[in-house]
């Protein structure tokens, strides 16, 4: 924009120009280029729409030529840009598609100067072009920054996966593994004592036997952790009471209401609900868990409250993928859900997620 202003001075031969673009989210115009020294103010001057002779022009779309700037009372006097040391003025419209106007262009002349139709037009030309400029620049914007939040999602993704794998091999580690190892010590004394003492080999059998039963159902969970059939089967509510009820030791109440939710979202909700309950397995010594999915008027939202020791979040938070906060953080950013975790040493920990409603529900 400051190269675009210095060359429009020297087509027009003017004496100075600014740039204004409008920013859509304050409605507001901000400097964006203008020709040295004021090329410095860049980003530091703001207009509202319809205030001064340029924000009139944002706001009206047309071009407006003044021949004495102190004689218009639209003119608003901004120190910075010393419009004392200017008379005349053309403000014009940097308009795009369907009318809509990018900015507007100011060119300043230290004498009055009259302009014709035909300098007019050829401005406008200008602007116009400086307008399809800007537009495309502001798309190519956009482009980047989705292609930013696509290699961020892809990283997510592949940091989800990583956690996954990690929770999968240290339930095969600290549960099927184990058991596996003693099986197979039950199994060898069992051997030894086939030809000498019957009974004891009765007593290694029935503890194998048991030890077989235990990590048939750890394979049993580590699977259903790894595909949640009962979403595809039965739907988020049945899938998150088959969660609760897999929680040794620990009283659980699921209360669900219909959420119409997609199935991204249903899995999504069920795996930090997963890392939730694991949580509240592992850390918490809670005597007794609530778990509730409720629509709400800004979309859907899941709790999972325990009456366990509770801990510091904000401390916790600091360590490297403390209690799963981290992995549900990112699940929940996925499909666009933010995730509240409210713990007090000795009053338990609540994780809360909240999924707009433009994100499925």
């Amino acid at each position: 924009m400051r190269r675009v202003a210095a060359l429009i001075v020297e087509a027009t031969a003017a004496d100075v120009c600014f740039v204004h673009l409008v920013d859509e989210e304050r409605t507001c115009l901000v400097l964006t280029g203008a020709t040295p020294p004021f090329d410095e103010l860049a980003g530091t001057i703001e207009l509202a729409i319809g205030e001064g002779v340029a924000g009139w022009v944002a706001e009206h779309g047309q071009p407006l030529v003044v021949e004495d700037k102190w004689q218009d009372p639209r003119y608003k006097y901004i120190p910075a840009l010393r419009g004392e040391d200017y008379a005349s003025l053309v403000s014009l419209p940097m308009v795009r598609r369907g009318r809509h106007v990018v900015g507007v262009v100011n060119v300043h002349s230290k004498e009055r100067r009259h302009v014709s139709a035909e300098e007019l037009a050829v401005l406008s030309d200008v602007a116009g072009l400086l307008a399809g400029i800007v537009d495309n620049a502001r798309l190519y914007s956009r482009l980047a920054e989705r292609e930013a939040e696509l290699e961020r999602f892809a990283a997510g993704t592949i940091e989800l996966q990583e956690l996954e794998r990690r929770r999968v091999a240290a339930d095969v580690h600290d549960g099927i593994s184990q058991r596996l190892v003693s099986l197979w010590y039950h199994l060898s004394a069992a051997e030894e004592n086939l030809a000498s003492n019957p009974s004891q080999v009765a007593a290694e059998l029935a503890s194998a036997k048991e030890l077989t039963t235990a990590a048939l159902e750890e394979a049993r969970r580590t699977i259903v952790g790894l595909r949640p059939a009962v979403l595809d089967d039965l739907g988020l509510g049945p899938g998150l009471e088959s969660l609760a009820a897999t929680l040794p030791g620990v009283s659980a109440v699921v209360e669900v209401e219909a959420c119409d939710v997609p199935a991204h979202v249903e899995t999504a909700l069920f795996r930090i609900a997963q890392e939730a309950l694991q949580n509240v397995a592992k850390h918490s010594a809670a005597t007794s868990v609530h778990v509730a999915l409720t629509a709400t008027a800004s979309g859907a939202r899941l709790v999972v409250a325990d009456d366990g020791r509770g801990f510091d979040v904000e401390r916790e938070a600091r360590r490297a993928d403390a209690y799963g906060l981290a992995g549900m953080s990112e699940r929940a950013a996925l499909v666009g859900a933010r995730v509240t975790v409210a713990s007090t040493p000795g009053e338990g920990t609540t994780v809360t997620v909240d999924v707009p409603r433009g994100n499925g529900s």
